[in-house]
């Protein structure tokens, strides 16, 4: 089941949706608990704790975020104060694992600005091309099942295909240009 599904039935109140989070990413949590702390103990401790943390905190969740990457976060965090109540040294796994989780969330906030700049480009194509493109480029239709669903000839469907990617380069190339400036610089 979708994260989005289950963290709204665990915000209306269902336990079950909570048990059912808990389930699927229960094995992963451990296992990065376990990776920064070195003991199985321990890890079992911190994800009960992270959990109750995940239970308290659902409310605060950025749903434009990852759940997955929330989760990690909230890991590395637990982990690394436990160590620190008790006064451990900290696991060069834990530095490996806090930058790990800062690559990961610039990558996702990279890849979510530039999903977000390419639908705000598709939005801008005059509707046959758009909705030619969205066909093909995101929900994966083949050229035939394409010409299908919008009755036109498979021939159509390549030339708007075409003329689309060519309109999209064309309102996409000056963004590309001004990262690969500042990238340089």
């Amino acid at each position: 089941m979708e994260d989005d599904i289950l963290i709204e039935r665990c915000l209306d109140g269902d336990e079950e949706g909570f048990e059912m989070l808990v389930k699927k990413y229960q094995n992963q949590v451990i296992n990065t608990v376990y990776s920064l702390t070195g003991t199985t103990q321990d890890a079992d401790d911190i994800a009960q704790e992270e959990f109750i943390k995940v239970y308290k905190n659902l409310g605060s969740f950025n749903k434009k975020a990852k759940f997955s990457t929330w989760l990690y976060r909230i890991s590395v965090n637990t982990a690394y104060n436990h160590l620190k109540k008790e006064k451990r040294a900290l696991p060069s796994d834990y530095l490996q694992a806090a930058d790990v989780f800062k690559k990961r969330a610039l990558e996702e906030l990279e890849s979510r600005e530039k999903q977000e700049l390419i639908r705000k480009s598709i939005e801008r194509l005059p509707f046959r091309f758009r909705r030619v493109i969205v066909l093909k480029e995101i929900e994966g239709l083949s050229y035939k099942d394409i010409a299908k669903t919008l009755g036109c000839r498979l021939g159509t469907v390549e030339s708007r295909l075409f003329r689309a990617r060519r309109m999209l380069k064309k309102i996409l190339s000056p963004i590309v240009k001004e990262e690969k400036r500042h990238e340089m610089q």
